[in-house]
């Protein structure tokens, strides 16, 4: 009878370190630690000139920035406590009103918008995350003109 107690101990407490491990892991993808996401200050908001969606967070490993303002160019990585759809509607709506014409969307699991302006263009990928959340990929770049494309056909040649 004591071996069996000790046994149904042993056993109960490899479950509770179980679950707990587990509550653990599920927090960091939760709170997006496990990201190293940081929250974006008013001066980030400045440099980069684009609307961005209210209380999202950047993921420094997977954000590149090149210039500021109207010259930013790069890749900018969010996590968003909203839900796809309304990051989607955020996106389409704010790039309009800033100037931008959306080119096309196109989706599937994910879905991904194309934007231009004067010489630049956007392509904003936006996933759905765990717990109705979600994450874009914001990419901002200049275009390139007609000269630059003769570079490529002579490539080829």
């Amino acid at each position: 009878m004591n071996m069996a107690y000790k046994l149904k101990n042993q056993l109960l407490l490899i479950v509770v370190c179980s679950f707990l491990q587990s509550c653990t892991a599920i927090n960091k993808v939760v709170t997006n630690d496990s990201l190293n996401a940081d929250e974006l200050t008013a001066s980030q908001r400045l440099q980069i000139s684009i609307p961005l969606p209210d209380e999202s967070s950047y993921v420094k490993e997977k954000t590149v920035i090149f210039g500021e303002g109207e010259r930013f160019s790069g890749s900018l990585f969010l996590l968003h406590k909203q839900n796809i759809d309304e990051i989607v509607q955020f996106y389409r709506t704010n790039m309009r009103n800033d100037g931008w014409d959306e080119i096309a969307i196109f989706r599937s699991n994910f879905i991904l918008i194309n934007f231009n302006k004067d010489d630049r263009f956007s392509t904003i990928k936006i996933n759905p995350r765990i717990f109705n959340t979600s994450s874009s990929e914001v990419t901002v770049g200049p275009k390139t003109s007609a000269e630059d494309d003769s570079f490529d056909e002579s490539l080829t040649e």
